[in-house]
């Protein structure tokens, strides 16, 4: 069990490299990314009663991280393709004065 958690973790950190990578280079005030690759880097513990390929999002993880790298984070429904309506993409926000460089360090968990 604790080999999973060490092994989920590790990929979680990987998934959110990416994500600050992307959203580092973006140049726009405003990025999407897919909720899938979100839910990847910022897993819920609650299992995803919506899909079975991809876990639930922890929002307030991920909120805390986007806001250290100078992003507002928010669902976008509209832009939700057809039938994926409980996994709308993600809006990234540049907060006014922020960059997307890392604040902080990353966390460790």
């Amino acid at each position: 069990m604790q080999a999973t958690q060490t092994e989920a973790r590790r990929e979680s950190r990987a998934w959110q490299s990416a994500l600050d990578r992307a959203l580092s280079a973006h140049d726009s005030e405003d990025a999407l990314a897919r909720y899938p690759h979100v839910a990847f880097a910022f897993p819920s513990t609650a299992p995803n009663p919506y899909s079975r390929d991809y876990p639930l999002l922890d929002y307030r993880e991920l909120k805390e991280w986007a806001t250290s790298r100078g992003w507002r984070v928010r669902p976008a429904p509209e832009r939700a393709p057809a039938g994926e309506k409980y996994s709308p993409p993600v809006r990234f926000t540049r907060l006014p004065g922020g960059s997307a460089r890392p604040a902080v360090g990353p966390r460790r968990h």
